[in-house]
């Protein structure tokens, strides 16, 4: 009878493939958007790809975006999401924009930037913690856009 139970386990150890990490594929579809009482948002989305034959969850989305390296917008999501099997998945992303530091930003660069001189770039600079079987991992996020000309709605 142990020799049914040590069978059983050893085929559970040698059939489970480890969990393989989450890639971090892009940031897309970035857009800076004005709300109705004034505030103003950028929005976007992060694609990750997990190579894994079982879903991950998402547990926590802390992504801060930078231009001129200045915090445009703090993004601290803890709402749970899930990304599919063996497949592309996007997370959507939205964040309040830090007026106070739009303003130095302005400030250093504004007639520049209207006059089309210059042109500012974001960065998109965190983590997104991802869990499977109660093995934690973390996706680091570092990706750069050029130029927020077009973003602007």
């Amino acid at each position: 009878m142990t020799l049914r139970y040590l069978v059983i386990i050893l085929f559970f150890i040698f059939s489970c493939k480890p969990i393989e990490p989450v890639n971090f594929i892009e940031v897309k579809d970035v857009k800076i958007n004005r709300s109705k009482d004034d505030g103003i948002f950028i929005t976007a989305q992060i694609i990750l790809e997990n190579p894994n034959k079982v879903k991950i969850t998402i547990n926590e989305v802390d992504v801060d975006i930078y231009a001129e390296d200045i915090v445009l917008v703090s993004i601290n999501d803890n709402m749970p999401r899930e990304l599919k099997e063996n497949t592309e998945s996007t997370i959507d992303i939205k964040g309040l924009i830090n007026v106070d530091n739009l303003e130095k930003i302005l400030n250093q660069k504004g007639l520049a930037i209207i006059l089309g001189n210059e042109d500012i770039g974001l960065k998109f600079i965190g983590k997104i913690v991802a869990k499977a079987y109660g093995i934690k991992d973390e996706i680091e996020i570092n990706y750069s856009i050029e130029s927020v000309k077009g973003l602007i709605n």
